[in-house]
């Protein structure tokens, strides 16, 4: 049968065209885009330059509920409500080396922060003190 047909070279060159003039175009599109977007960008993204302040529930939540539970009711480890009337100074022993007021040492399970650290750092006082008073609001 003679009904195979092939392209003529008229029909190459008008698909060719095609194509050529499909990729000009959108590539000046995109371009321009780009100009419009770069003259008319939004706000600018910039890394905070100062930490932000520690936040006593969130180290609470990282470091302690796993074992004195979300609510410092005890778990794993003793309820935490004796800690309240602590001082800084006794809290931060405790949390810091594991030593409790009137030397007392604590289980070896419980992490010595200053090991460790709250965060993957070393401890800060600031750490401490938003700490205990986070517990105490318990």
């Amino acid at each position: 049968m003679s009904d195979d047909r092939f392209f003529t070279r008229r029909e190459i060159a008008a698909a060719l065209t095609f194509v050529v003039l499909g990729t000009g175009i959108g590539v000046a599109s995109y371009r321009a885009g780009l100009g419009i977007a770069g003259a008319h960008a939004g706000a600018v993204v910039a890394a905070a330059t100062t930490p932000a302040p520690p936040n006593g529930g969130t180290l609470y939540a990282g470091n302690c509920a796993g074992c004195h539970g979300a609510q410092a009711q005890g778990g794993v480890g003793p309820g935490l409500a004796e800690t309240k009337g602590w001082t800084l100074a006794a809290f931060g022993q405790a949390v810091l080396h594991g030593e409790a007021p009137e030397g007392r040492t604590l289980a070896s399970v419980m992490p010595r922060f200053a090991d460790t650290g709250l965060d993957g750092a070393p401890p800060t006082d600031e750490q401490i003190k938003v700490l205990h008073e986070y517990i105490k609001g318990l």
